[in-house]
């Protein structure tokens, strides 16, 4: 079941879908991201999207591998991300240059909605993609 929700989310993230991705969303969700840092709750997590979607309007997430524990309740997606930086990254004004990288997503589940979103990559690599790494102070 909770692929589906996965599956579900990704979809809503492909099309920039804001309100969808919180719908699938516990009440106290918490989005942990390397570069932005965390959030937590609906609004919390609809302030992160769009601030990412601000930075990066074409950013892309293709998962690679997809595992999920025994249960269910955690999948593990190994992706590639990539996108253009356009807005502002800390204190960065958007560069126009590109990034790709590949990391892993975490995501944590309880009665059938993502209770929590973990972000690994090498965030250096992309701030040396990007040329920011430094300015930022990220």
């Amino acid at each position: 079941m909770n692929i589906s929700i996965f599956n579900e989310w990704l979809v809503a993230f492909r099309i920039h879908d804001i309100p969808k991705m919180v719908s699938l969303l516990t009440d106290d969700a918490r989005i942990n991201s390397i570069v932005f840092g965390t959030y937590i709750g609906k609004d919390g997590a609809a302030e992160y999207w769009q601030q990412l979607y601000n930075v990066f309007p074409d950013v892309k997430i293709n998962p690679l591998t997809i595992t999920a524990d025994e249960n269910g309740n955690r999948i593990v997606a190994e992706i590639d991300i990539s996108g253009t930086h356009k807005g502002m990254l800390g204190s960065s004004p958007g560069t126009g240059k590109k990034f790709s990288i590949r990391g892993a997503f975490v995501y944590d589940f309880i009665e059938g909605k993502i209770r929590e979103i973990r972000m690994y990559y090498d965030s250096s690599i992309m701030k040396e993609q990007l040329e920011i790494l430094k300015n930022t102070g990220t």
